[in-house]
């Protein structure tokens, strides 16, 4: 609301209040949903449509990487807002963050009061991602570690495959998804790494690409795809695992590696190629999820 219409609305008598659907809009904007709203899927992995408690489970997992992905990310912007050149990737390069207190604290609240009627494996996943959260954060700034900083980010996305979870035990064969899943975002965030390394190297931040260089890094992109491949192929009956194979191998185990090596040149055409990569890695992904759920009882 304008300054003008501000002051028409008081000497009227009425304070002027925002509309909900601005207020969320604006908060959703400041958490940086659109970055990590597709990982909101991922507690459903463990998803058991036989129970009712299953759906109970699901919709509780699916609140809590809401919260922690808000938290997460909410708190990387106000620590980076000093670093960060882009305004679209982080919004308090512009506006500041001195009242961000509060939803911080209401975030962390939330998922520890939603974990708290989960089993112990959502219970340690949620509770490390909120740890883990801070430290690559604040302090020690993993993020600024080399090596570190890239294994960080993977793990604590890859805890949310269980905090949707009914009981201690999951389903057979999910380390294979949890294996798939993480080699998968390995290999977008060392392109993630790859298109900002300008600003991350004026930051001060030591990312696995900046410190082992395209010589090191690609190979190791590459052995990444060449994993998830095998973990699929594993995870599956043995009808779809030499489809999944082939092509989950020549996919990200030959091709993405030499488009990285040819366009990580240039910081905006490496960004280009990691969108590119997180829709196949997405079709990929759901192939194998749906091909592994019918050989799962």
């Amino acid at each position: 609301m304008r300054w003008d219409e501000t002051m028409n609305a008081q000497q009227r008598g009425r304070t002027p209040t925002m509309p909900t659907t601005g207020a969320i809009r604006s908060w959703l904007l400041r958490v940086r949903f659109p970055h990590w709203a597709h990982f909101l899927v991922l507690p459903l992995a463990t998803f058991d449509s036989h129970t009712s408690e299953g759906l109970l489970a699901a919709a509780r997992g699916v609140g809590i990487a809401f919260a922690i992905l808000a938290f997460g990310f909410l708190l990387n912007s106000v620590a980076d807002r000093q670093m960060d050149i882009d305004a679209s990737k982080n919004p308090f390069i512009v506006t500041g963050a001195g009242a961000q207190r509060s939803s911080l604290a209401t975030l962390a609240a939330v998922s520890l009061v939603l974990v708290a009627f989960s089993p112990w494996p959502a219970q340690f996943a949620t509770l490390f991602c909120l740890v883990l959260g801070c430290v690559y954060s604040i302090g020690p700034r993993l993020k600024r570690i080399p090596i570190a900083g890239t294994v960080a980010n993977v793990a604590g996305f890859a805890l949310l495959l269980f905090v949707g979870m009914r009981n201690d035990s999951w389903p057979p064969r999910f380390g294979y998804v949890v294996c798939v899943f993480a080699a998968l975002l390995l290999q977008n965030q060392l392109i993630h790494e790859a298109a900002h390394r300008i600003e991350d190297s004026a930051g001060g931040v030591h990312t696995s690409w900046l410190t082992l260089g395209p010589r090191w890094t690609i190979p190791t992109f590459a052995l990444a795809g060449l994993g998830a491949s095998v973990a699929a192929a594993c995870g599956v009956a043995p009808a779809g695992s030499t489809t999944l194979a082939v092509v989950g191998g020549a996919t990200f185990a030959v091709v993405f590696p030499l488009l990285l090596a040819w366009r990580a040149v240039e910081p905006s055409r490496a960004a280009r190629l990691r969108v590119t990569h997180r829709w196949c890695a997405a079709i990929f992904g759901a192939a194998f999820f749906i091909a592994w759920r019918s050989a799962t009882p």
